[in-house]
């Protein structure tokens, strides 16, 4: 099922939320992922006026496309622990930006142990604060067929191949717990643990 697909499971009966439990810290994230796609976004701009100008800078091209680079990490930002919703249906991601994409339980194909959590006690309080010192558990969700391309950029840089993902964390959802015996309950999936 493509992720723009008509279907729809926001307008059913929601049987919990799983937000982030420091919504300021979202907020200000946010906004510094947003204003930084956007710095990109009007340097990209700028050097194709450049380019098209016919400016003598033989390197601009390799300048445009580190830059594009430069906004991958910002891209994976937006995508990596979405707020989560669950109905009785399946799944409303809710991404960085853009619109929330409905999930069915049944396009989830496996769970795997997240793999980009700081293993690091030290590390995490320096990143998330004092309040972060808890259980460093974490799942990703790997979906056939229903999130935008973007959700792939995660996969691929954690090394699992051309999936789609997202990750749900005791430090980046509330109700952790409870979502993670909801998703094993309506999937009849297991935690699978990676192989690297």
């Amino acid at each position: 099922m493509p992720f723009n697909s008509t279907f729809s499971i926001q307008n059913s009966t929601l049987l919990s939320e799983h937000f982030p439990p420091r919504p300021r810290l979202y907020r200000l994230r946010r906004a510094m992922i947003g204003a930084g796609l956007a710095l990109i976004g009007l340097a990209l701009l700028g050097q194709a006026l450049l380019l098209l100008g016919g400016a003598p800078l033989p390197l601009l091209p390799l300048i445009m496309l580190f830059t594009a680079i430069l906004s991958l990490p910002l891209w994976i930002g937006t995508c990596l622990n979405p707020p989560v919703s669950t109905t009785a249906e399946g799944l409303v991601v809710r991404p960085m930006f853009g619109r929330p994409v409905d999930v069915p339980w049944t396009a989830i194909a496996a769970l795997r142990p997240h793999l980009l959590l700081p293993a690091d006690e030290g590390l995490e309080k320096m990143l998330y604060g004092r309040r972060a010192a808890g259980p460093r558990e974490g799942v990703w969700v790997i979906v056939r067929g229903v999130l935008p391309p973007r959700f792939r950029l995660v996969a691929w840089i954690a090394g699992l191949g051309n999936v789609a993902l997202f990750g749900l964390s005791a430090g980046t959802h509330t109700g952790y717990e409870a979502l993670i015996q909801t998703l094993e309950r309506e999937t009849g999936l297991a935690i699978v643990p990676a192989s690297r």
